[in-house]
């Protein structure tokens, strides 16, 4: 035998009612809890959305391998300590230095946030990439 679903006794006669948009199955002496449930016809229930789209899976741009260089050279020349580049960048000093050493590669936010701070790209086409092979 069902029972309710708000107090657990068994159900004899269900009644089906909304309660803060969850649907529940209950008795009649918890029916008052709760907003009569009506379903929605079938012509006005929303259909299920489109399948998206599938990515393509091609790099058209790639980190510049000379990353660390570029950062370091563009830190220089706006005579920049790791420190005070930190502080304009909201980010830490040591994270600096570990992608000036290229002991981390940046992602690709971070390398975008560093190439705004700096005036420098560090990303390049990946055809280019491949030519100076």
């Amino acid at each position: 035998m069902p029972s309710c679903e708000l107090c657990g006794k068994p159900v004899l006669e269900k009644k089906m009612i909304t309660v803060d948009g969850t649907v529940f199955s209950v008795c009649l002496g918890c029916a008052k809890h709760g907003k009569p449930y009506n379903p929605a016809p079938l012509s006005a229930r929303k259909k299920a959305p489109a399948p998206a789209k599938k990515i393509a899976m091609r790099d058209e741009t790639m980190l510049d391998p000379e990353f660390p260089r570029l950062i370091r050279e563009a830190r220089m020349k706006k005579g920049l300590s790791h420190e005070q580049l930190g502080m304009q960048m909201n980010e830490k000093a040591a994270l600096l230095r570990r992608f000036e050493t290229g002991v981390l590669k940046p992602d690709e936010i971070f390398a975008r946030k560093l190439e705004r701070h700096l005036g420098i790209k560090l990303y390049i086409a990946a055809d280019d990439a491949k030519k100076s092979e």
